[in-house]
């Protein structure tokens, strides 16, 4: 539905989803880059060893993105307007979306640990004694087991960016609805107008309701 808000309250609608646009674009690629970039670097390279850091960092960023978001959503509500408090809870219910990818992602990737321990010095150490055939077969094995870890956070990014990518689009058009001053039916049915605030089924019919109560005041 469309509702008659001026412009200084559409963009309180829009913020949000400018601010969940944010964490998206920025901290939650981020996530998946270093995880993917992780996942093929050398075991002795610097990104190799900071990778965990690397994806720590965004993904704090990103849930403290989430809890400001649910802060300002129950903060709108209780003291904002009506048309901003119902784009601060479409957004902020959105982010149970992530964080269940976040769950699905860390499932994933911590198959990545199975069998591996990933000290190469206390496994040459291991190995110093064997005979030089079971060396061999032994840093073979090894070797498969970090193919294998690495497959694992491959595949581990994948609900992650999807969901991401679900999201974007999702967030670009409740930025859209926002700037046209429309709420979707779902949240005005969860979170009803005030009564003295119509909505209208086009943007041409709140217009013209809009152009009549000028002219009559």
């Amino acid at each position: 539905m469309f509702y008659a808000v001026d412009e200084v309250e559409r963009r309180r609608g829009k913020a949000p989803h400018e601010l969940a646009m944010i964490n998206l674009l920025l901290f939650n690629l981020l996530i998946g880059v270093a995880l993917l970039a992780g996942s093929m670097a050398e075991p002795d390279s610097l990104i190799h060893r900071l990778k965990w850091l690397a994806v720590a960092v965004p993904l704090v960023a990103s849930l403290a993105v989430m809890v400001l978001s649910w802060v300002r959503a129950a903060r709108a509500k209780a003291q904002g307007t009506w048309f901003a408090a119902a784009h601060w809870q479409l957004s902020a219910r959105r982010w149970r979306l992530l964080l269940a990818a976040y769950v699905l992602s860390a499932g994933v990737v911590s198959l990545a640990f199975v069998g591996c321990d990933g000290d190469t010095a206390a496994f040459e150490a291991r190995i110093a004694e064997l005979p030089p055939a079971m060396q061999a077969m032994e840093r073979s094995k090894a070797a498969s087991q970090d193919m294998g870890a690495a497959i694992w956070a491959r595949i581990g990014v994948v609900p992650l960016l999807l969901t991401v990518m679900t999201l974007i689009m999702l967030e670009s058009g409740a930025l859209y609805q926002a700037g046209r001053g429309e709420v979707p039916d779902g949240v005005a049915e969860r979170l009803p107008p005030p009564p003295d605030l119509p909505g209208y089924a086009s943007p041409a019919e709140r217009d013209a309701a809009m152009a009549g109560d000028q002219a009559r005041g």
